[in-house]
Formats: structure tokens, C-alpha cells, sequence
């Protein structure tokens, strides 16, 4: 609503006419659209699409701490102004029901990364993992955990955490065998990470490898391989 004020023989308009919103600055008046209020729809496809967005910024945010993941995607090829705008962009399609899914990741196509399996139990980590020979050390692991369906009520939805394995050309030789190009990785959790877990009933694990491609100017990065881990 609107109100016209006479003081000093000046009269002067101000508050809302429709969609109009008129004010006054220093004896001037002046207008403007007046912005709606929207109310958010509280459909299940609407709920869902706010809390996908949700998990995916979280892990796209995981990603651009790590400075070799964050400039995979700065110098990627994909539609993006920006490393967390491609993140998003790419992923959201990929997140289901307001969590991600194994299909979600955190590095571009790249180089193929085999993994044909991977356990976490006892507080262990363990896979085994190839590149054949495309990139070669020192290389990083990196491992993001979306752990998701907490174990309380009213407590976190989801969390993402992140760490890295280093295989450097000194201490290759623990983790392959002499004419191997196949890297077997058997890894105790960080305490941080292990108590986080047992909050939750679900954790996926996605892994990817940067390195020095044995090509120059080929890619020195991989794929991301996801696991889904049921913890109880």
C-alpha cells in the first residue's frame, strides 16, 4: 500500500502501487519493479532437485580443495565458466533422489582406470588398480567418501570428506611387483575418516589417479571409478 505525506507544503509518495515500489532519496522521488515472492515448491520432484543440488555442490567443493582435481577441471574442455561451475553442471544429471550415485565424478574422462574390486572393512581400505602404463609416477590416489543415510534422525543428511594415497618413483616397488603395471593398495583410514563412517549406513567411495603421462601432452589424469559400500 502506498501512502501520500504532505509536510512543508511538499508532497510526497511512497510504499507499493501494484508491482511498483516508489521511495524517496534526498527530497527525489523515485520507482522500481517490486520483486514477487516465490514460494518453494514442496513437491517429492522439487524436494528432491534442491537436496541433489545440495550433495553435489558439497562434493564439487571436496573437489576444488585438491589442487591436482581442481586443475583437471580448469583446464577441461567441458561448458563451464569456471572448475565448480563444470562440476555442477556435469554432475547434477547424475545424482538421484538427493544423493549421488556411482555414476557422479570427480575427475573428466580421461585415461581408463580398472578396478575390479574394492573392500572397506576392519578400518581398511583395499583395491587394486591399473593404468597400463599411460601414466606413470609420481602419481595420487584420490579418494572421496560420500557417506549418506545417517544412522540418527535430525542429524547430517550427507558428508564428504576426501584424502590422497602418493606413489612416488622411490617407493613404487610397494605397491607392484617387478614387471607388474598393476598397483595393489591396502590402506588403514584415517581416524577422522573411520569415525565419520560410523555415523552412517552407506558410504560410496570414488577413486581417481593423476600422474605424468608417459606421452606428452596426453592426458595425466583418469576416469573416477565409484563403489557403493553398505557399512552395516
Amino acid at each position: 500500500m502506498g501512502r501520500i505525506k504532505k509536510k512543508r507544503g511538499k508532497t510526497s509518495i511512497s510504499g507499493l502501487a501494484g508491482n511498483i515500489e516508489i521511495y524517496n532519496v534526498k527530497g527525489e522521488t523515485f520507482f522500481k519493479a517490486h520483486a514477487k515472492k516465490h514460494k518453494k515448491s514442496r513437491s517429492k520432484e522439487a524436494v528432491a532437485g534442491r537436496s541433489n543440488f545440495a550433495s553435489v555442490v558439497k562434493f564439487a567443493r571436496e573437489i576444488i580443495k585438491v589442487p591436482e582435481l581442481k586443475e583437471v577441471w580448469s583446464h577441461s574442455s567441458l561448458e563451464g565458466r569456471n572448475e565448480f561451475q563444470k562440476l555442477i553442471r556435469y554432475n547434477m544429471p547424475l545424482a538421484f533422489e538427493g544423493d549421488l550415485t556411482i555414476k557422479n565424478f570427480c575427475t573428466p574422462k580421461g585415461v581408463k582406470l580398472y578396478i575390479p574390486d574394492l573392500s572397506l572393512e576392519e578400518e581398511t581400505l583395499s583395491f587394486a588398480f591399473d593404468v597400463y602404463g599411460v601414466i606413470k609416477p609420481p602419481l595420487k590416489i584420490h579418494l572421496l567418501y560420500y557417506m549418506y543415510n545417517c544412522k540418527w534422525k535430525d542429524s547430517f543428511d550427507f558428508l564428504v570428506t576426501s584424502n590422497c594415497i602418493n606413489i612416488s618413483q622411490e617407493n613404487s616397488g610397494k605397491f607392484r611387483k617387478n614387471g607388474e603395471s598393476k598397483y595393489v593398495i591396502k590402506q588403514k583410514l584415517e581416524t577422522s575418516v573411520t569415525e565419520t563412517l560410523s555415523y552412517f549406513k552407506d558410504v560410496i567411495v570414488f577413486v581417481a589417479v593423476t600422474g605424468t603421462p608417459t606421452i606428452a601432452k596426453r592426458k595425466g589424469w583418469t576416469n573416477t571409478v565409484g563403489f557403493d559400500i553398505p557399512q552395516i
